[in-house]
């Protein structure tokens, strides 16, 4: 579906490696866009952001599925708290973990993160939870 869409955002300190954080990216998520935008932080140094906006329904098959099993079992728990008032379920991923090869949840609080935001398209007969449910599940199997 069209209106589906899943986004991805980091952002990348100067005591970071950005070409390693965007091959992460790139091997979670495959070949996609990503999006850099620079600026100044408010303690001098330039920081980065990185930020991917998948549309397609394959590229969102394909990052559901590239999460952790246990990642995709916790979201499942937690679905109806981390649905927003618009249809949008967010989660954060750890970035050490990432460069590492995993694609597991951040833990609450944990400094270095990737933020992920889920907005799927809810016809008449649906909800968000269950559209995003089946998703989740389809990454399960």
């Amino acid at each position: 579906m069209a209106d589906d869409r899943f986004s991805v955002r980091v952002h990348v300190s100067a005591m970071d490696h950005a070409s390693v954080v965007n091959q992460a990216l790139e091997a979670w998520l495959g070949d996609v866009e990503l999006q850099r935008s620079a600026y100044a932080s408010h303690a001098g140094p330039t920081m980065l952001t990185l930020h991917a906006d998948l549309r397609r329904k394959s590229d969102l098959r394909r990052a559901w599925s590239g999460l952790d099993s246990t990642a995709l079992e916790t979201l499942l728990e937690d679905l109806p708290s981390r649905i927003d008032e618009e249809g949008a379920v967010h989660f954060r991923i750890d970035l050490d973990g990432l460069v590492a090869g995993r694609v597991e949840l951040a833990p609450p609080g944990a400094p270095r993160s990737a933020k992920v935001r889920c907005k799927v398209a809810v016809y008449p007969g649906q909800t968000a939870e269950g559209r995003l449910r089946a998703m989740i599940e389809a990454a399960l199997d």
